[in-house]
């Protein structure tokens, strides 16, 4: 590995998001992380060996079509929160999981395949079961989503770095 993608590896699975990288401020008497959550799990996984188990088989189901794809985990199961309502994960409802994917080859078929990318050209909006079909991953994601017992939405992102500059995100580094 070469060293700015060590580095860049320990940033995106190093801790919990702070308030410049879109986590709830410390000083507002509320945590974005419960002290019961193990550092670099996302929420809705007792452990890491649970978390584990699930990203690395959603991940290799989809490397199956997509070699080089990353992924990471976004949204209310990163920072604790929802970010519409500030509600804590699963609090009252089944939260979801928001993975972000990369690679040249992801990137490349969504393109061929007429997937919509947002203004910038970095990322598209949360998959479509349309494209997610388009693009193979429908039954992957399908099956995801049974298993985690929540639903699961995906986004595509030029690199992970930029899923990581956008939003906080713990990266599958394993």
């Amino acid at each position: 590995m070469r060293e700015n993608e060590a580095q860049t590896g320990e940033r995106l699975r190093g801790g919990r998001p702070t308030e410049a990288r879109g986590g709830r401020s410390g000083s507002s008497g509320s945590s974005a992380a419960p002290a019961s959550q193990p550092k670099g799990v996302p929420h809705g996984f007792r452990d890491f060996a649970s978390y584990r188990e699930f990203a690395s088989r959603f991940r290799d189901r989809m490397r199956e079509l997509y070699p080089d794809l990353d992924m990471g985990f976004q949204g209310s199961s990163v920072t604790g929160r929802s970010a519409d309502t500030g509600a804590p994960f699963d609090e009252g409802r089944v939260s979801d999981y928001d993975i972000a994917i990369s690679g040249d080859s992801v990137n490349q078929a969504a393109r061929d395949a007429g997937v919509p990318f947002r203004g910038d050209q970095v990322s598209t909006g949360p998959l479509t079961e349309r494209d997610l079909a388009r693009l193979g991953l429908d039954d992957i994601v399908d099956d995801a989503s049974v298993e985690a017992g929540r639903d699961v939405h995906v986004m595509i992102f030029r690199t992970m770095e930029d899923a990581a500059g956008r939003k906080p995100t713990i990266k599958v580094w394993f």
